[in-house]
């Protein structure tokens, strides 16, 4: 019912653009206002008789029933907001409304001096009301007038709590005082629907005021919608629906938005580290694992906003880590998929176990249910684990994820599965590329070129001059269709052994490609397209590989109707052609293997893409001189077509020729001649010495030459001063620019080759059975406890202290706490029994022992 694409500048000048309402003379937004110099005078002489008069005698008129507020259907109050909404936004922008919001009951009554009580209990049994979930009531009580409201749909409590002053808190607790509907009575407008004077007090970081609402009725689990709390990439996608109160948002978000509080007041004390504020709400029954219209908790909302300490705070207090959110993330989900590292070593300290610690080596069991890719009930693939997230994750803070836990795990499937499946792929592939290879090598490839022409008598004469296959309709007829000169791939008897040989390599060659087409649509079918292109679409060297393997089979059937047309042949060898190299890049898979170099490859493909693209340029202000500061400027593209058109191959050869032409005109006017570029190599090194600034014999011998050859003299020159501007300056101040960049560039994707190992792993994992998958993640973990279905993977290490992370650490401070504890209890307990031995039997009991007061008798001396 239209979305939202208010601005958060038009917030700001919301406080100040229409003073003009009645409520500003009471208050304004400036510090001022009717009653603000007699609530001054009440706090400095203690005497409360004119503010209250003052209250009694101007604020009753502001709201319903006198200040006992009165039911109002949520159909209207959405109404209300989807108009404000739209009146901010263009016509192409809105929405029309859906949902059907039922009748209004509240019409046919009147509110003015009725029971709000019996009221409130009728209308929850005809709506089935009730708060939360699908039973959310269709009615809100509202205190202060709709008409009377300020700018941002707020009451005169809120005017007050949005200065926060000390006249200004007092006066608010004055006004809830005298009227106790107040306390819960919450704005009204787009921005800032559902704002309670609790989530104000909140937001102002004042745990006095927090008490004194919650111990005046605030309701803790009032949930505030307003655009300005949204995510900054939802905004745009708000609607409302008639038959609820919230506003619908897209699941597709990644939470960013600095003032994404959540809904609850006590999803907003977490987010801004407010433990008191949390404390107090948590006494009195408000929810940690209540869910927002994202579907976060408390802890959703502490992994976005990066408190570490408040999440531990929330987890001991009755917060749950298994809670999931629509996008079926979990906090630890969620912590790997935004790369949150601390927050998801947090998170793996509490969930996880120590089962022991013997000085610096200790062994700490992990739950797997949302950390592996494999489900640990049914062996299918787990799409949304932690190790799925960070694998396909694409930002650096990613690559951080990949040590500790997630790299042990990529070990242990790497060591009970990748590996034997990665060398019997390989081996595979080798054995399939070797056959297509013998196929390829031994197709008769000149055949292509000759050309049959048929006499009158029927014989033929092979000509290899044309390319054309000029021929009778009446000779043609007379023909088998293989045995045309286009279908010469069929004439496998002519070619002799090599024919044969092609005949049972391609026999090979097509058997397998169907067999792996049908093992590829099986997998699809088996997990999913969705999972399928997501595991795939991070190797474009698989991904060619696949097409080789459909161009395989079309090249079929392209054979196969050769006879109809010359351009069947054609096609056919161009399919085949773009089959082998899409077949031997497939080699470049394999080579993402752990007994890879991959970081190596990884580097030089880096600096591959980075000179082509300039990066250092364009990335960095310079500071390298006046020709890089300028050449930043040039539009994107610009610098590697103009850098590289003078290539190293090319230049050289043409003052080769230069100077060739000008030695030549020597010899003809019978001059001795004389030339520095003799051969093409030489050319070569004297432009490389040209590089370094050695330029003046070459200058002098190419201007020498004017007077024999002057157009080539031009000529050259012309390229030697394009060679020195656009060579020899350019790509000299272009290298030390990005040589600026390497140490950050190395420092930041020294552990790629991790991630490609890791989706390696993936890969592979995905070939197998689900059953498959089970057995061999039964044999990496280990169950919990007596439940031999709940899983877990075991890290055991030897580290000093300096060497661990910050969730291993915790976990052995953890350790060594409980350790001190249960060493405690059992000295406390001995103690027990021996004071109890004493009482009962006194000393009898006790073993007589030695006492530390008598000195030990020594033997005498003899003297």
């Amino acid at each position: 019912m239209g979305n939202s694409g208010s601005a958060t500048v038009q917030n700001a000048t919301a406080l100040h653009a229409d003073d003009s309402r009645r409520l500003y003379h009471l208050v304004d937004m400036h510090g001022g206002g009717e009653l603000i110099p007699w609530m001054r005078y009440a706090i400095n002489s203690g005497k409360h008789d004119e503010i209250d008069k003052n209250i009694e005698e101007k604020v009753k008129d502001f709201m319903y029933n006198q200040g006992k507020g009165k039911m109002e259907a949520i159909s209207e109050l959405v109404k209300r907001r989807n108009k404000e909404r739209n009146a901010m936004l263009g016509a192409l922008y809105r929405k029309k409304g859906k949902g059907k919001s039922g009748p209004n009951i509240l019409e046919d009554f009147n509110q003015e001096g009725v029971n709000q009580g019996d009221l409130k209990k009728a209308l929850k049994l005809l709506d089935g009301g009730g708060k939360g979930g699908k039973n959310e009531s269709k009615y809100r009580e509202i205190t202060w007038r709709l008409e009377e409201r300020g700018t941002m749909g707020e009451n005169l409590v809120g005017v007050c709590l949005l200065q926060g002053t000390n006249v200004h808190n007092k006066l608010a607790i004055k006004l809830i005082q005298c009227y106790p509907k107040l306390v819960n009575d919450i704005f009204l407008s787009e921005e800032y629907y559902g704002l309670s004077p609790l989530h104000q007090a909140v937001v102002n970081e004042d745990p006095t005021m927090v008490n004194y609402l919650l111990q005046n009725g605030a309701d803790v689990n009032q949930r505030c919608y307003g655009a300005f709390f949204c995510c900054d990439d939802q905004k745009s996608s708000r609607t409302d629906s008639l038959e609820h109160e919230y506003v619908e948002l897209t699941t597709k978000t990644n939470y960013s938005g600095r003032m994404y509080f959540g809904e609850y007041a006590l999803a907003f004390a977490a987010c801004t580290n407010q433990f008191d504020c949390y404390r107090l709400m948590r006494m009195k029954k408000a929810d940690p694992n209540l869910k927002d219209t994202n579907g976060n908790t408390i802890l959703h909302l502490c992994v976005i906003h990066e408190k570490p300490e408040m999440l531990k705070f929330a987890y001991d207090t009755g917060a749950k880590l298994q809670m999931t959110n629509k996008q079926n993330l979990t906090p630890l989900t969620l912590a790997a998929k935004l790369a949150k590292k601390h927050m998801f070593e947090q998170i793996l300290s509490l969930e996880g176990e120590v089962l022991w610690v013997y000085g610096d080596a200790s062994s700490i069991a992990y739950p797997l249910a949302k950390i592996d890719t494999i489900s640990e009930e049914t062996g299918a693939l787990n799409e949304d684990s932690a190790l799925s997230y960070v694998v396909y994750g694409e930002s650096q803070e990613h690559l951080a994820l990949l040590e500790g836990l997630l790299e042990d795990l990529l070990q242990a499937k790497w060591d009970q599965f990748a590996r034997f499946q990665l060398i019997r792929s390989f081996t595979c592939f080798v054995l399939y590329y070797i056959f297509f290879v013998i196929a390829f090598m031994t197709r008769p490839l000149d055949l292509t070129d000759e050309e049959k022409n048929y006499n009158a008598t029927g014989d033929v004469t092979i000509s290899p001059i044309s390319t054309t296959t000029p021929y009778s309709k009446s000779s043609t007829q007379s023909l088998d269709w293989f045995a045309l000169q286009q279908c010469h791939l069929w004439s496998y008897r002519k070619d002799g052994v090599y024919g044969y040989v092609r005949l049972v390599a391609e026999v090979i060659v097509i058997s397998l490609v169907v067999f792996q087409i049908i093992d590829e649509c099986l997998d699809i079918y088996r997990i999913g397209q969705r999972r399928w292109w997501q595991v795939l679409k991070s190797f474009p060297a698989k991904i060619l590989y696949k097409i080789a393997l459909l161009l395989i089979l079309v090249s079929v059937p392209m054979r196969l109707l050769c006879g109809l047309d010359d351009n069947m042949l054609i096609a056919e060898n161009f399919i085949i052609l773009v089959s082998v190299i899409f077949n031997t890049v497939h080699f470049l898979y394999y080579s993402r293997a752990k007994y890879v170099k991959i970081k190596a490859i990884f580097f030089q493909s880096d600096q591959v893409r980075r000179t082509l693209r300039v990066d250092g340029l364009h990335d960095h202000p310079s500071g390298h001189g006046p020709i890089c500061d300028h050449l930043r400027h040039f539009p994107h593209g610009f610098l590697p077509r103009s850098v590289l058109s003078p290539h190293p191959s090319t230049v050289p050869t043409g003052f080769f020729l230069v100077f060739l032409a000008c030695e030549r005109e020597r010899k003809l006017q019978g001059l001795e001649p004389k030339n520095i570029l003799s051969d093409p190599s030489e050319s070569l090194l004297r432009l490389f010495v040209m590089t370094i600034g050695e330029f003046t014999v070459f200058y002098r011998e190419l201007n020498a030459c004017q007077k024999d050859a002057y157009i080539m003299t031009i000529f050259g020159k012309v390229m030697f001063v394009v060679f020195e501007l656009f060579v020899s300056i350019m790509q000299f101040n272009l290298l030390i620019a990005m040589m600026t960049r390497t140490y950050e560039t190395i420092f930041r994707t020294q552990k790629e080759w991790k991630r490609q190992w890791a989706q390696v792993i993936l890969m592979l994992e995905l070939s197998l059975k689900p059953k498959d998958r089970m057995s061999a993640m039964l044999r990496y973990s280990r169950p919990i406890g007596t439940d031999k279905r709940r899983r877990a993977f075991m890290v055991s290490r030897k580290k000093h202290m300096d060497d661990l992370s910050e969730s291993e650490k915790r976990m052995r401070e953890l350790a060594e706490a409980r350790k001190n504890e249960e060493k405690r209890l059992l000295l406390k307990r001995r103690l027990k029994d021996f004071t109890l031995a004493i009482a009962k039997d006194g000393f009898k009991s006790i073993r007589p022992g030695t006492s530390y007061l008598i000195p030990t008798p020594q033997p005498r001396r003899k003297l």
